[in-house]
């Protein structure tokens, strides 16, 4: 599965045991108690704002602080899915799609997979401030799986900006930082714990895998333009649509225990992707222990109902995506009308420019 990214850790995934309601799909949907709550070569058309100075991490539009509240987005979002499935004739008669809501509905607990005792171990080894860097270094490069990883991250056009192609995990260390390897060494762990999908979805689940390893090094050159930190952005981005990737492992759920494939209506599928995905993937960085700015990032990335909020991290992202977005269709970006949108802090002119950069170093 996934084959960008495998290309990228080559790591078989073993199938994940888990459980899964045998509940009649026609049965009513109750919510449990649980729920509380590509590149860079895009052609940017550079009409720019004047910069604005960003204020803070996360700031409400009066000028207090706020925490963005996962658990209540994924109960707002899925009562607007559930609504969005009585509306549409062919997802109201779908019994796969009401039984993926139910598996939804479950809960965080339910729903997220913990990692595994061996990924919490290697992601230990990242967050050991007492280990020298090059005992560091000796210790990921046993694994020749994130070895390959680090270095093709590291050598990536984003990341290396003309400098030349390094052959060791030390100085792909040196390159990308402690921080990015945990990203890296996250990001692999994701992939070995989630299921596939099956049928189709397996091609959709690698363009959201493919579209998250661009965004990380776009977001990580972008960071500077919002006065975010670059190992910060690149490492949320990284796994910025996750969420998505935990709804195509609740569909191999339902795979599994249907005992064949999965049938929901494409236009219900997708909707359904981008209603869930942000406080579904902003619950998973709280469980994998990604920290609350994280979680508020992932949550708010595509800035449609949380323009008012001011968060670096999140504002990195949403340019950093649809930078990506648009270079794969070969579309321009119009950084003015994303900044209005978006309601963005940041500097449009010196996103403007690190993008240009990134485009004719590509």
């Amino acid at each position: 599965m996934l084959a960008l990214l495998r290309r990228l850790f080559r790591r078989n995934r073993p199938g994940v045991p888990d459980q899964a309601t045998n509940a009649s799909a026609g049965d009513s949907l109750m919510r449990t108690p649980a729920v509380a709550g590509t590149t860079t070569n895009d052609v940017i058309d550079v009409r720019v704002a004047e910069p604005h100075a960003p204020v803070g991490n996360v700031i409400a539009a009066n000028g207090s602080e706020t925490k963005y509240n996962a658990e209540a987005a994924w109960t707002r979002s899925l009562d607007e899915a559930i609504a969005l499935q009585q509306s549409l004739p062919d997802a109201r008669e779908s019994p796969d799609a009401t039984q993926l809501l139910r598996l939804l509905a479950s809960g965080p607990e339910a729903v997220i997979r913990q990692l595994p005792a061996a990924a919490r171990e290697a992601l230990t080894i990242c967050d050991d401030p007492t280990l020298p860097r090059a005992q560091l270094a000796r210790k990921l490069e046993q694994d020749p799986a994130l070895l390959q990883g680090l270095l093709r991250t590291a050598n990536s056009a984003a990341m290396s900006s003309g400098r030349g192609t390094i052959l060791s995990i030390d100085q792909a260390l040196d390159r990308i930082g402690v921080a990015g390897a945990r990203a890296v060494v996250l990001a692999s762990c994701v992939d070995g714990l989630l299921s596939h999908p099956g049928g189709e979805y397996n091609a959709m689940a690698a363009d959201v895998w493919a579209h998250m390893v661009r965004t990380a090094p776009l977001a990580r050159a972008l960071a500077p333009a919002f006065a975010a930190d670059p190992d910060e952005a690149f490492a949320i981005a990284l796994l910025h649509d996750v969420g998505k990737l935990v709804i195509f492992d609740r569909i191999s759920v339902l795979r599994a225990a249907r005992r064949r494939p999965v049938v929901i209506p494409a236009a219900f599928v997708h909707q359904l992707l981008q209603l869930l995905h942000e406080p579904i993937g902003a619950l998973a960085a709280e469980r994998w222990g990604m920290g609350d700015r994280a979680s508020s990032a992932i949550g708010t990335h595509h800035r449609r109902d949380h323009a008012t909020r001011r968060d670096v991290l999140a504002e990195t992202i949403c340019v950093a995506e649809r930078a990506d977005h648009a270079a794969r269709r070969n579309e321009p970006l119009d950084i003015d009308t994303l900044w209005r949108a978006g309601q963005l802090t940041g500097s449009p002119a010196r996103a403007s420019s690190v993008l240009q950069r990134l485009a004719a170093a590509a």
